[in-house]
């Protein structure tokens, strides 16, 4: 296997660099509705007021760590990659 020069495996992204992503309840409490309400954005808008979700193949739906506002999404600090 190729390593890189930080002796990480070339294809592989370090944890730093990967970005928090939730489930569609945990996106949902976050941004305090109810999962429902995201589905239903969704699937009107194709986004929930602006981020969209990474859909798997699986069908699950990953959403970016963020709260959606009117304004435009805002970043959040989560911890362990889960909101605190």
């Amino acid at each position: 296997m190729r390593h890189s020069a930080s002796g990480t495996h070339a294809h592989t992204q370090s944890a730093a660099s990967t970005p928090a992503t939730l489930s569609t309840a945990e996106f949902a409490a976050l941004n305090h509705v109810k999962p429902n309400t995201v589905r239903q954005r969704l699937c009107a808008t194709a986004s929930f007021y602006g981020v969209r979700p990474l859909k798997l193949a699986n069908s699950r739906l990953l959403w970016p760590a963020l709260i959606a506002t009117a304004d435009g999404p805002i970043a959040t600090n989560l911890e362990g990659g889960r909101y605190a």
